[in-house]
């Protein structure tokens, strides 16, 4: 048994709670600790993400998670934000927040956690590029973590698939011949698509049968309540339109708006192709996996009426000649 195990023993969900419950002040409080510059969004998401852990830690009576997430959290964004100053702050108001828990040896617990910090800080000396230069794509990617750790939590299987249709999406955008920069704005939207389902009750989403009506429109609300929650995130609220329109159908009879033809955004009717395809792939609770051929079929079908027929070619031509042993 670990020392951080020893510290609390059993799980304590009281713990846990306690930290749930203060973490936005924990968090406001740990960015007013920071120089002006350095109180990005991205400074606020990391913050977030280790009460998180430090809560998830509480609860299962093992701070080694939220010691090896620190280990990954300074590798990951040295250079960007300042992330020893900020889980440094963070990792105080989480302190203050049990100092009065009874039964929890906290400065046994912490003291694994303030010693990974400092190793990671002695091995990350990258200075903090000044913020107007680093928010564009850094600041961007951090906070996608964030969402994308959001759908993790909600249901794993939902981010599985949410990542592999972000690089389904990089792939159209290289045959279509897209940009740099439109390349990486489809791997985005890709990867967000589905972020409204941390909306949707987990009974709906792993269903292992078709659903019924009134799940189905549950279900469908995830396209409205996605775009409402990037829309509230400055930094990726440009990738609304792909979000909230990526079950539009090319006939006009898809969701939320029934929009048609052009006036579909083109970014989701690429994310549509590369979703459908995925999902027919992937494994779900209601079914096995296709094999790519028959998810190809299905596109054919589908060419014209629900998909715009270039990204289907494109989508056939981007398995077909990447040699898919499975087809």
């Amino acid at each position: 048994m670990s020392v951080l195990r020893e510290s609390f023993g059993y799980g304590r969900e009281d713990v846990a709670a306690a930290v749930q419950r203060r973490a936005a002040d924990i968090v406001t409080t740990a960015l007013d600790r920071l120089r002006p510059a350095d109180r990005t969004v991205a400074a606020k998401i990391v913050a977030a993400q280790f009460v998180e852990r430090c809560a998830a830690s509480a609860s299962a009576a093992d701070w080694e998670i939220a010691a090896a997430w620190v280990d990954v959290a300074c590798a990951r964004y040295a250079g960007i934000i300042a992330t020893q100053d900020v889980i440094g702050a963070a990792l105080d108001g989480v302190a203050k927040t049990l100092a009065s828990t009874p039964e929890a040896d906290t400065a046994r617990a912490f003291a694994r956690v303030r010693h990974r910090l400092a190793s990671a800080s002695a091995v990350s000396k990258q200075p903090v590029r000044e913020s107007n230069h680093h928010e564009a794509v850094d600041e961007i990617d951090i906070v996608l973590d964030g969402l994308l750790t959001r759908l993790d939590q909600s249901d794993v299987l939902t981010a599985e698939h949410s990542r592999a249709v972000g690089s389904w999406c990089a792939r159209l955008a290289k045959r279509l011949g897209a940009s740099k920069e439109d390349i990486v704005h489809l791997t985005r939207a890709g990867l967000v698509h589905d972020i409204g389902k941390v909306m949707t009750p987990n009974e709906i989403l792993n269903a292992p049968r078709s659903l019924d009506d009134e799940e189905m429109a549950i279900m469908r609300r995830h396209a409205e309540e996605g775009a409402r929650i990037v829309l509230g995130v400055p930094h990726v609220a440009y990738l609304a339109p792909a979000v909230r329109n990526h079950h539009e159908r090319f006939d006009g009879n898809g969701y939320p708006d029934r929009l048609k033809w052009e006036a579909i955004p083109h970014v989701a009717r690429i994310v549509s192709v590369a979703d459908a395809f995925n999902a027919m792939i992937g494994r779900r609770p209601y079914r096995p996996p296709m094999v790519p051929s028959r998810a190809l079929e299905q596109l054919v079908q589908g060419r014209g009426g629900q998909f715009d027929p270039d990204v289907v070619d494109a989508m056939i031509d981007v398995v077909t000649n990447h040699g898919d042993s499975r087809l």
